[in-house]
């Protein structure tokens, strides 16, 4: 017997790795492009931080640490929002969480129940799906137009938007398109949150990781629609493992303490973070390094390869990314017999070349006949998964 919570839970990043293990044990290599994790790759974490890490429990600091976050560290995460963002908050908007996913639980459970209703882009990273559901609500999609670069549809936003909606994402860049959102459709989209009193989520974890285009973070353009971030030290800082993030609170009025306190109840119940990750994130953000930099370097080149070498393979339409390392390129379904829909393809194309990616209609509705790609793999890697799909497609 199993509640209708977790029977109806999926996780098509992960789940498609189920069957990549099927097919690992059978013999075949896999080439896991489907989990956005730079540290499996040449990304290392670097020495100093994992130093913080070591000195950390060698000091004793293996013991529960305050439910909201070492005070240092919320004091850190403060001051480096509002040297990056600008952003007026203190350590009291700050909420230290074990990874951004940890983050997104709690807000959902804090925000829905009863078919209440969350708006988030489409397509969307299925955490956001999932736990809505999860908390009987139902997260509403609204549209990202692949036609213009998948740029928000703001009539569409204002079309969903009803009495149960409860609050809208705004994940810039976003998971799985690699879209920055401009800095006009951020605006239109806080301007439509103040006009029907409505707050604002918005999924920051990637604001590190962009190219050509300059990130501009929400809360620097609301005046005083609440906003909700959420961030961690997994990508910028190459820590995925160690599961730290966090939430802040820009809520120039006061119109979150209700929701924030249960949070804060909600984090107490779960006891803590991980105490030791906490105390090296201090050291990440105190002494941010080079890494960051040289990541995104090395990342726009094989952005630049990936894109180039999509756009050449017949049955593939691929808009370029913007930032976070994902592509996610639509395939032509219906001129392919063989597959009724992007699912097939992609399980079809793990069984027959190794090449891993998700199933574009896992990150939802307007996901459907595309895949997600990451090109966090190095060069010579991506030619040889290139090379795969391209003779597979053939």
């Amino acid at each position: 017997m199993v509640s209708r919570r977790l029977k109806d839970l999926q996780y098509a990043i992960r789940d498609i790795g189920v069957i990549a293990e099927e097919v690992e044990k059978a013999g075949k290599q896999i080439y896991h492009l489907n989990i956005g994790d730079p540290v499996i790759y040449d990304f290392k974490t670097p020495n100093y931080i994992s130093q913080a890490l070591a000195d950390a429990t060698f000091a004793g600091q293996n013991f529960y640490v305050n439910s909201l976050g070492v005070p240092e560290l919320r004091e850190e995460v403060c001051r480096y929002e509002k040297n990056k963002n600008s952003i007026n908050i203190t350590p009291d908007d700050i909420l230290i969480t074990s990874g951004v996913t940890e983050g997104i639980f709690f807000l959902l459970a804090g925000l829905l129940e009863n078919n209440e209703e969350i708006l988030v882009p489409g397509p969307t990273y299925p955490v956001y799906l999932n736990y809505a559901q999860f908390f009987d609500g139902i997260p509403v999609e609204y549209e990202l137009n692949e036609k213009n670069e998948w740029e928000p549809n703001i009539d569409d936003i204002r079309k969903k938007i009803s009495p149960k909606t409860k609050a809208i994402l705004i994940s810039s860049p976003n998971n799985p398109t690699g879209t920055l959102f401009s800095n006009k459709k951020i605006k239109q989209i806080i301007d439509l949150a103040g006009e029907f009193d409505i707050p604002i989520l918005s999924d920051e974890i990637y604001d590190q990781i962009v190219f050509e285009k300059q990130y501009t973070c929400p809360a620097t353009l609301s005046k005083d629609v609440p906003i909700i971030g959420l961030n961690g030290f997994s990508k910028a800082h190459l820590a995925t493992g160690w599961r730290m993030g966090y939430l802040y609170y820009y809520d120039p009025q006061n119109r979150l303490t209700e929701l924030k306190k249960g949070i804060e109840n909600m984090a107490r119940a779960r006891l803590c973070a991980n105490s030791i990750a906490q105390y090296a994130a201090i050291e990440a953000l105190k002494n941010p390094g080079p890494h960051t930099e040289e990541m995104v370097k090395k990342l726009r080149k094989r952005r630049d390869y990936s894109y180039k070498r999509l756009r050449q393979i017949e049955g593939l339409n691929c808009i370029n990314a913007d930032g976070a390392f994902y592509l996610f390129p639509k395939i032509d379904i219906t001129s392919f017999k063989k597959w009724k829909n992007d699912k097939e393809f992609v399980i079809d194309l793990l069984r027959n070349t190794g090449v891993c990616a998700v199933y574009g209609s896992g990150f939802g509705t307007y996901g459907k006949n595309h895949l997600r790609l990451t090109f966090l793999p190095d060069l010579h890697l991506l030619e040889k998964v290139y090379n795969l799909i391209e003779d597979f497609l053939k």
